[in-house]
């Protein structure tokens, strides 16, 4: 548990830097709404979103939703996009959507964001489902995602290599939209473009808007019609902090696919070079949830119960060698076994007997995904209040069956109990099995789905009546929120991340002040003088010279496509 000085010295910090960050928050706004006053919809909507990814990724900002940035969106939205050139499709007889459009920033093979959204589409198997892309081509997509769509008879688009800038692809999400029976919007940060794209509910189909990251600040209030959390605190904190009426809050659990064991425990530790007495600890997540925490690393938590128990080997998949963590390795004579992201994580959750979970940032998809193998689980929650409930491992499926510990001591114990408990161990495992899979898989999540779509289409519209001024909060989860989360603030970023798309004498004006600062090398070239859609597409082209399938038949022929046992 954190000690009272400790928690006291963040509290000091915070209340100190987080009305800081607001005004920096607040100035980004002002910036954008004088944009907006003069007709300069796309500059506007620029730094709108440098607004959002500032308090969603940078600074916390002592807000988790902000009233002048939706509101700043949805004017945006309502003066720059002309009516959709479609009528909005009307509502199906029985009232319950066909055809369903997903809406996200960009989709990769690891991590549960993406699964989340494919598996989503495999079990959903009587509806059309199609994927707009904000920031990444259909080709660089993962082949499963791309199946999924396709075997659902719905198509794929990418908004990047739109020609103009946000305000065009805002445009062009708005048209796809009107042919859909409702949008589901997966977006984690781009989401200025569908802030502005649904901005006229007259013209939009009901909106799903999916709580990924419910520890962040995001944007999307102000067109959702219902919040889909995936979890109990992520819903307390959609109300509480973000406003969201409790009629439009609804819990949706993370599906999961059928779990399949090949192998028996035994024999996957075999394959993986372990004898049958051993005792395997398993943790998987992203290397981001594994930074050092106040100086102990993950390992180095390990390392009392590894000492105390010499049959027992910690592996660790995702960090790779972004940490250091020799000294632990050292201490328990290599039983620390550390790998990079794989996707074949299989035979490693059927060799465990003991999965941990990532700290100081916990990882629901990969709690659920082990439980599924029978394994039990354990997390950790320093915090003494349910003020942080959000930084902690709290899923439906989980509930009364995972264990979690508050500090260090009781984690070696919990661990030791189970490692000596093979009765309890195995027992712990398989009812946490069968809570997930009565709750994650099949018929069960697929009626809590179909009664997601059914509050969805019988809802009114979702309306913002009022722009009141956001207010800051000091205190908890807001004064922990950066000692918990990885939060890194560089200014220049954020504007040369955004510089493509703007007009080009604003890139200009933004290349020219680099230079004189000294960051030429930094740019490269004049490269970051073309506009997003031009570099994107010349982009396109290298990757396919470089593949010797660089002809443009086969270039066309892309963009038309728009519309393991290894022994340790």
């Amino acid at each position: 548990m954190l000690t009272n000085d400790l928690l006291r010295c963040w509290r000091e910090e915070e209340n100190r830097l987080i009305p800081q960050n607001f005004e920096v928050f607040q100035s980004l706004i002002a910036q954008a709404k004088d944009f907006e006053q003069c007709g300069k919809y796309d500059m506007a909507a620029i730094y709108g979103d440098m607004a959002a990814e500032y308090a969603s990724f940078m600074k916390h900002c002592g807000i988790f939703t902000s009233l002048e940035l939706e509101h700043l969106f949805l004017t945006i939205g309502l003066k720059a996009l002309k009516s959709s050139r479609y009528p909005i499709k009307s509502s199906p007889l029985n009232g319950m959507p066909k055809n369903i459009l997903h809406v996200v920033s960009g989709v990769w093979s690891i991590g549960g964001h993406g699964r989340l959204l494919w598996r989503w589409i495999q079990q959903d198997d009587e509806r059309s489902h199609s994927v707009v892309l904000i920031q990444q081509a259909v080709a660089d997509t993962p082949k499963v995602l791309q199946d999924a769509v396709f075997n659902s008879h719905g198509k794929m688009y990418a908004l990047n290599e739109t020609i103009g800038s946000f305000i065009a692809r805002s445009q062009q999400l708005r048209e796809i939209a009107a042919s859909f029976d409702m949008v589901v919007l997966h977006t984690i940060f781009d989401s200025s473009i569908p802030a502005i794209a649904f901005a006229n509910k007259g013209q939009s189909p009901p909106v799903i808007y999916v709580n990924h990251a419910d520890e962040r600040f995001w944007v999307g209030v102000g067109i959702s019609d219902v919040v889909a959390n995936l979890r109990e605190s992520g819903m307390r904190l959609s109300q509480e902090r973000r406003g969201i009426e409790e009629k439009r809050n609804e819990i949706l659990p993370i599906v999961l696919s059928p779990t399949l064991r090949t192998l028996s425990r035994t024999e996957a530790k075999r394959e993986l070079g372990f004898a049958e007495d051993s005792i395997i600890v398993l943790s998987i997540a992203r290397a981001v949830k594994y930074k050092n925490s106040h100086g102990i690393s993950f390992a180095d938590a390990h390392v009392p119960f590894l000492k105390q128990h010499n049959m027992a080997t910690l592996i660790v998949i995702g960090p790779g060698d972004s940490e250091d963590w020799s000294s632990a390795i050292a201490q328990t004579q290599g039983r620390i076994k550390v790998l990079g992201h794989t996707q074949h994580t299989s035979v490693f959750y059927q060799a465990a007997d003991i999965y941990v979970d990532s700290f100081p940032f916990v990882s629901n998809t990969s709690l659920l995904e082990a439980g599924s193998y029978g394994i039990p689980l354990v997390s950790r929650y320093p915090f003494s209040s349910d003020g942080c409930a959000i930084f902690g491992a709290d899923m439906p499926g989980l509930t009364d069956n995972l264990i979690r510990v508050q500090d260090l001591e009781e984690y070696t114990i919990v661990l030791s109990r189970l490692a000596e408990d093979k009765e309890f161990r195995l027992c712990l495992g398989e009812k946490t099995r069968k809570k997930i899979e009565e709750t994650h898989l099949g018929i069960n999540w697929k009626r809590s789905l179909e009664n997601l779509y059914l509050r969805t289409t019988n809802l009114p519209r979702v309306t913002l009546t009022s722009e009141l001024k956001d207010q800051i909060f000091l205190d908890e989860p807001d004064i922990f929120l950066e000692k918990v989360f990885p939060f890194t603030f560089d200014h220049d970023k954020l504007i040369l991340d955004r510089v493509r798309s703007m007009p080009f004498s604003e890139r200009f004006s933004i290349w020219l002040k680099q230079i004189k600062k000294g960051n030429f090398g930094r740019i490269g070239n004049v490269g970051f003088l073309l506009p997003e859609w031009l570099y994107r597409y010349l982009l396109k082209l290298a990757k396919l010279q470089k593949k010797g399938t660089g002809n443009r038949e086969h270039f066309d022929k892309l963009s038309a496509s728009q519309g393991t046992g290894k022994k340790l």
